[in-house]
């Protein structure tokens, strides 16, 4: 049976079920779905064995490929895949996910198969210590053989709250609520009872070598072909296309999106074809649907078209409208020895800017402000806890974002002498890579009514973290820490555990 290669969200998709080109593992092999799963090679990859024998000895489908028959599993992510010539995709997942599987609700997450069974780093506890050092001294050991599932779901760690140094062993920890992870009915890995994807050891194999050899930013940037634009809006603004605006705005914009073309999807500072460059480009893209009611939002976020409304604004013509993610300001708490750091707050924020076309069709600051796009960008910056949970995409670009910080705190206290190196994480030959690099996206367009008429947005952006203000943000706070000590949490965790099924006498974890 062929592995499952990259984790955090792949669609469990029952070959029997579906229609070519997903019906056979012989045909992803050769490529011709090009899937945006990382290439084998390195620790990047995991082995998924255990996991794959046990979605098969619990979901109720005929014919499993390994028992003869001609059911598989493939992996997609966040309900989009990459075509050969590097186009991200959509697709719904009710189309490929069986409806005949039933399986009862773990906590809040409607789940398909338990994780439990993988070991012991599947006992949920509110905090536990990921060793960075031990971590990396199993990966070096291990080579070029493939990572533990363990180890690519960081011992099951599913949010970062602390990092934090051990004297005792010259080593730095991730700390933070673990456990209880399930394959979840629409194809996520997440916690049972907070619905967040677990951190993942491939994008800390992304980010352990810019970040540790001081490189600088990082992100992505999705933005429309400047040509495209321009004659797109010429063609949208004669008067036989307002007429067909009023008379079926829905095969309107659907034109106008096919007009605009694909918008090129670039990653900046780290590989194009890393898989954390691709989960960048989703989180950016899902935000800008959302904005445009293209997906579910909680309660309490607006639509960039509601908050058009409410400001009784009217837009200008020609006139874009940028949002786009960035590491926010909130302070860092530390102890007095800067032994461990509170990761209090989101590191996420969305920011906006009012943008036009010139002559020329390049984007270029607007004089007009977009009082709109501000308000959206600070209502999806106050409700991004909630939209962690509703939309597992976020949880990643979190987990992304706080990983970044985390690195960021270890290279400046190990510039002062603090620690021992990081090899195997800071080497980056063993970054992961997908088989095929995102290349191009579809065009996010929309239209909305409004008492004088009909307006129309095109959205460019990206994400941009740059850790350069981060000692500003880090401050003494003794009261917020006051109940976490390293040495008495770690020394009351079962330091015991086997992790079973990989092999490992030693944990990582505390």
């Amino acid at each position: 049976m062929r592995r499952l290669n990259g984790l955090l969200m792949f669609w469990a998709c029952f070959a029997a079920l579906l229609i070519p080109p997903f019906v056979s593992a012989q045909t992803n092999d050769t490529g011709s779905n090009s899937g945006a799963s990382p290439t084998p090679g390195g620790a990047a990859i995991a082995n998924y064995a255990d996991l794959i024998r046990l979605i098969e000895s619990t979901v109720n489908v005929d014919g499993w490929q390994s028992a003869g028959g001609n059911s598989t599993m493939m992996e997609f992510r966040n309900g989009v895949k990459i075509n050969a010539d590097g186009l991200i995709e959509r697709f719904e997942a009710s189309k490929i996910i069986s409806t005949e599987v039933h399986s009862p609700t773990i906590g809040q997450t409607p789940a398909l198969v338990s994780l439990e069974s993988l070991g012991d780093w599947q006992k949920p506890t509110s905090l536990r210590w990921v060793s960075l050092s031990e971590l990396d001294r199993q990966l070096t050991e291990r080579k070029q053989d493939r990572a533990s599932a363990a180890m690519e779901m960081l011992g099951g760690l599913y949010r970062i709250d602390y990092v934090a140094y051990d004297s005792v062993s010259k080593g730095w920890f991730l700390g933070g609520p673990s456990g209880s992870l399930v394959l979840t009915k629409s194809g996520d890995i997440l916690n049972s009872e907070t619905n967040l994807p677990p951190v993942l050891l491939e994008d800390l194999l992304t980010l352990a070598p810019h970040i540790l050899g001081g490189k600088g930013e990082f992100g992505c940037s999705i933005d429309p072909d400047p040509k495209r634009l321009v004659e797109s809006n010429r063609l949208v603004s004669t008067s036989a296309a307002m007429k067909s605006l009023a008379r079926n705005p829905d095969r309107w914009v659907e034109g106008w999106r096919k007009s605009l073309g694909h918008q090129n999807a670039k990653v900046v500072g780290i590989p194009q074809d890393s898989p954390t460059g691709y989960a960048l480009l989703i989180a950016d893209a899902h935000m800008k649907r959302l904005a445009f009611d293209l997906e579910f939002r909680p309660l309490g976020l607006k639509s960039y078209w509601q908050e058009v409304e409410t400001f009784g604004q009217s837009r200008s013509e020609m006139g874009l409208v940028r949002w786009w993610f960035s590491l926010s300001d909130h302070k860092i708490p530390m102890d007095p020895e800067r032994s461990i750091y509170h990761l209090a707050s989101s590191n996420v924020q969305v920011e906006s800017e009012a943008q036009m076309l010139n002559e020329q069709g390049k984007q270029v600051v607007s004089p007009n402000s977009d009082p709109a796009a501000d308000a959206y960008a600070r209502s999806f910056t106050r409700n991004f806890a909630k939209l962690q949970r509703e939309h597992p995409c976020f949880g990643r670009l979190r987990h992304i974002f706080d990983l970044s910080v985390a690195l960021e705190i270890v290279k400046l206290e190990m510039e002062q002498g603090k620690g021992l190196p990081l090899t195997f994480l800071a080497d980056d030959s063993f970054q992961p890579h997908m088989t095929t690099a995102p290349k191009a996206i579809d065009s996010i367009a929309s239209t909305h009514a409004m008492p004088n008429g009909t307006i129309t947005a095109v959205i460019s952006g990206g994400v941009s973290i740059h850790l350069k203000q981060l000692r500003s943000r880090v401050k003494l706070d003794r009261q917020s820490l006051r109940s976490v000590s390293f040495e008495e949490s770690h020394n009351s965790v079962d330091t015991t555990l086997s992790n079973s099924g990989t092999g490992l006498e030693v944990p990582f974890w505390r």
